[in-house]
């Protein structure tokens, strides 16, 4: 399983440890989902990374997941992390540059 997208709302942070921080929080629920997504045996190909304009806290966007028991194994697993804003805001960045070299 492989997740097939992040997205950026915003732009790029100057301050250099937010930007760490953001890396290792991304990985941190990447890893999560991974395991997770293992062990349902899952066939999602593509779950959307929203790392936000403000603050530190990754989510995930559901949209893209099918499997309906494994959206409601994401809930209850990751319940801090579902994206809850407009789809439409992560379409009007999708092309944002994720991280510096990215």
């Amino acid at each position: 399983m492989e997740i097939k997208f992040d997205v950026r709302i915003g732009k790029i942070r100057k301050n250099q440890i937010s930007e760490m921080i953001l890396k290792q929080n991304v990985g941190f629920l990447k890893s999560g989902i991974h395991s997770l997504l293992k062990d349902i045996n899952s066939e999602t190909k593509k779950i959307g990374i929203v790392i936000p304009g403000k603050g530190h806290s990754i989510k995930m966007a559901l949209e893209d997941v099918k499997e309906k028991h494994v959206r409601k194994e994401l809930k209850s697993n990751f319940p801090f992390n579902i994206y809850k804003g407009k789809y439409s805001a992560i379409l009007d960045n999708i092309d944002n540059q994720i991280f510096d070299g990215y």
